[in-house]
């Protein structure tokens, strides 16, 4: 099992946070805290990177649903990168329904340039 880490690089207005590992109700907390400090320093556009994630479930689902919530409410946006073939992680989005809420890249260059957009998709 690979232990959870989570990396944050801020580019100007955006940041890109990288997931590893699997995120569940005990490292979830881990992933909103780096969430939290990168919108109080002032970072308007997160791109989440989940292609190194190996499991995800219904905690780590919401902590992506409540600070896209927070992010939107003041105009701000939350993106997704997620390979095409990462089902174990994938599933869940698809049974959820956030495949459709969330917009979900296979790069993080084209989430990085879907997020910035105003409205991004």
């Amino acid at each position: 099992m690979v232990e959870f880490e989570v990396d944050a690089k801020a580019v100007g207005p955006h940041a890109i946070v990288v997931a590893r590992g699997e995120l569940d109700a005990y490292t979830a907390p881990r992933l909103r805290e780096t969430f939290v400090e990168l919108v109080a320093a002032g970072v308007d556009r997160l791109v989440v990177d989940l292609r190194q994630v190996t499991f995800i479930d219904s905690t780590g689902l919401g902590t992506l649903v409540a600070t896209r919530k927070r992010l939107r409410i003041a105009d701000k946006n939350l993106c997704i990168v997620l390979e095409e073939d990462q089902a174990a992680v994938r599933r869940p989005f698809e049974i959820t329904g956030l495949a459709r809420v969330f917009p979900i890249h296979s790069t993080v260059e084209a989430a990085v340039h879907d997020c910035l957009e105003e409205p991004a998709a």
